[in-house]
């Protein structure tokens, strides 16, 4: 079994600064704060080596104050993925971010782009960019971004990714794999998030235009329900009684706002909280029962299909 990476490293503002100096971007606090150089967050700020021209940067972090981050020189491509928590993106048009959610953003104009982030206490994701299509090694891959920059021009739009590489994605940030096999992962992880944040581009987004605000609130209510209370025993009629629609209505509508279904929301959130358990000292069996599971053998099966290690390994 590879090794895991379980150190936690503590950023400053100034940390963050230094950051930005690499990466051209400019952080800043959402709220002033007593002291001029507060730690922001504690975690892991990893970048993979995924081939020349591409970054990619996943982090696992627990934030501590609010912050914006701006981009002062836009990468021409953008592939956002948040496993957990809360996030703003702005770019030609803002997105609001939840967990399992996905983005891509692409620019062309060199228009400012920022994300913001709420304190909050797990904050999970992936980032992919490219800066510029002539600094790829892959030349192919470069003229079909040219392509998709002449044809598309500078975008913002939401996208689902498959819970398989959801899967990967998190046995990544997760630190799972080290070495050489942590960075065949990686690579095998960038081409799968191009091959379908591109992809995404040949179809048109769905629309949100026939749902009502009170629609919004309702499917918000049940989106609540499950993130509250992930070890009860949810059912897509009770769900849809609390959202007063039909069931059917209730899978397409939720699928439509988060991008995800309503089990999948739910298969997700017990996953992340029984993670939060395992990582606590908890036992497999009680972490197995606090998420809904009546056997554990059946959570761990769904544990490894999700992260792709055995419960036991977080344990």
């Amino acid at each position: 079994m590879p090794a895991r990476h379980t150190s936690q490293i503590r950023y400053s503002l100034e940390d963050f600064h230094q950051l930005g100096q690499r990466y051209a971007v400019r952080y800043s606090l959402t709220s002033a704060q007593q002291d001029d150089n507060p730690c922001l967050v504690q975690g892991r700020i990893d970048e993979h080596e995924v081939g020349r021209g591409i970054t990619l940067i996943s982090s696992n972090l627990q934030t501590f104050h609010g912050y914006q981050a701006q981009s002062l020189t836009p990468p021409c491509l953008s592939i956002v993925v948040l496993l957990q928590g809360q996030a703003q993106l702005n770019g030609h048009r803002s997105i609001a971010l939840s967990s399992g959610d996905s983005a891509l953003l692409l620019c062309q104009n060199g228009r400012s782009q920022s994300a913001l982030h709420e304190a909050q206490p797990h904050l999970r994701g992936v980032n992919l960019s490219i800066s510029d299509p002539n600094c790829l090694a892959d030349e192919h891959l470069a003229e079909q971004l040219r392509q998709t920059l002449s044809t598309q021009g500078s975008k913002t739009q939401r996208w689902t990714a498959p819970d398989h590489l959801l899967h990967g994605l998190e046995a990544m940030v997760s630190g799972a794999w080290q070495g050489s096999l942590q960075r065949l992962l990686c690579e095998g992880l960038a081409l799968q998030l191009l091959a379908y944040g591109l992809g995404t581009l040949e179809t048109p987004e769905p629309r949100s235009g026939t749902l009502t605000p009170r629609d919004r609130a309702l499917l918000a209510r049940v989106r609540d329900q499950l993130h509250q209370q992930p070890g009860a025993d949810h059912s897509l009629q009770q769900l849809a009684q609390l959202a007063c629609m039909s069931t059917s209505a209730l899978r397409h509508k939720f699928q439509q706002t988060y991008g995800v279904s309503v089990m999948g929301f739910l298969r997700q959130r017990r996953m992340a909280v029984a993670k939060q358990c395992l990582e606590q000292g908890w036992r497999v069996q009680d972490a197995a029962h606090y998420v809904g599971y009546r056997h554990a053998s059946n959570f761990a099966t769904a544990y490894r299909q999700h992260f792709g290690v055995s419960p036991r390994g977080d344990a």
